[in-house]
Order: structure tokens, then C-alpha cells, then sequence
């Protein structure tokens, strides 16, 4: 599991939320409810969004077993809300309120889901294009096995082609000695032409 490189003990700066989030928050973080990890800050600006938002709902779908469209929007919105929507002052992106927020949905899988999606994040933000190199690498593991792919089917295409042309030529050869040879069949000699060699 992942373990980053700072103190165990974690200590948010909670003051931007109401009191009911403050005591909720200290009540999970008393009950070691959330991850280490959360701990580190997420720039969402360094973060290709489109991508990850792709990730968010296949990994939802899986884990819920059918899409649904509720709790993507609600994490897709939780990750691009850059303002408060009361006081309108910058917001930073979350992982603890974030994880409550799935809980009503995923249950008992909020902090494993948010603990990979806050992992793939930290990873994004420091990646040149914004795309966590986790991602990357699969997909080209995946271009690689196609290329694989297509030059097999190629190599076979020319191997048959090559199969063909050598019937071919097999068949245009003559046969080998001590094997009659085929011949044409002259046409019979007209009325005329045999009158003509009788005399």
C-alpha cells in the first residue's frame, strides 16, 4: 500500500468549513476514517479533468455495478469546483469532504475508491500533460500489443500470398521426365484438304 514520505499524524486546516463540518471531520479523523494520502495537496489546475473524469465513472460503474449518473456528476463536480458556492472565495479540492460525500453511495468502498482516485491525482499533477503515468503506461502496453496484432495478421497474409504464387508455378512447370506430356489436339482435316493429299 501506498505509503507517502511525511508524519503519520494528520493535521487539516479546517477553518474554511461550517462548525457541523468541523465536527464531523474531527469525529472522523479521531476514528482514523480517512486515509494518509489526504493529507497531501491535490492543484486541480495540473490535472487533465477529462481524463480522470473518464476514470471516475468507469470506476464508479464497476463498483456499483450499473452507471449511474448521480454520483459521477456529484465527484466530477467535487473535483472542478474551483469557488465556494455561498461565499465565493477559492476552494481547495478536498479529499475528506469528498469521501464523505460518496459514503451515502459507496458505503464501506468511499475511502478505497477516493484513496485511489486522490493517489491518481497526486500522480496527474506532477505528469508534463496532466495524465497520471499509471495511465499511460497502459496505453502503451495497449499500442504495443496492437502493432503486435497487426503485423501478425500481416505476416500471415504474405505467408498464404506466398503459398499461392508457389502453386502457381507449380502448376505452369512442366512435368518431370517419364511423364507423358500433354499434347493439343490437332482438328481433323477437312473434306477438301484430304482430296488435296489424295492427289
Amino acid at each position: 500500500s501506498f505509503r507517502p514520505p511525511y508524519h503519520r499524524t494528520m493535521s487539516f486546516d479546517i477553518k474554511d468549513y461550517g462548525d457541523a463540518d468541523k465536527k464531523l471531520l474531527r469525529r472522523l479523523e479521531r476514528e482514523g476514517a480517512f486515509s494518509e494520502v489526504y493529507a497531501r495537496p491535490v492543484d486541480i489546475r495540473r490535472v487533465n479533468v477529462d481524463v480522470m473524469g473518464k476514470w471516475v465513472s468507469e470506476k464508479l460503474t464497476e463498483m456499483l455495478g450499473f452507471e449511474d449518473e448521480v454520483v459521477v456528476n456529484l465527484v466530477t463536480n467535487l473535483l472542478t469546483q474551483r469557488t465556494d458556492a455561498l461565499s465565493g472565495q477559492p476552494k481547495k479540492l478536498d479529499a475528506r469532504l469528498l469521501q464523505v460525500q460518496v459514503t451515502g453511495f459507496l458505503a464501506k468502498q468511499a475511502r478505497p475508491f477516493v484513496t485511489e482516485l486522490w493517489e491518481l491525482l497526486l500522480d496527474a499533477q506532477d505528469s508534463k500533460h496532466g495524465i497520471p503515468t499509471k495511465f499511460l503506461e497502459e496505453k502503451k502496453k495497449q499500442l504495443q500489443q496492437q502493432q503486435q496484432h497487426s503485423g501478425g495478421r500481416r505476416g500471415g497474409r504474405v505467408a498464404r500470398g506466398a503459398v499461392g504464387t508457389g502453386d502457381a508455378d507449380r502448376r505452369q512447370q512442366k512435368p518431370p521426365p517419364g511423364f507423358p506430356q500433354k499434347t493439343k489436339k490437332r482438328d481433323r482435316p477437312s473434306d477438301d484438304e484430304s482430296d488435296e493429299s489424295d492427289e
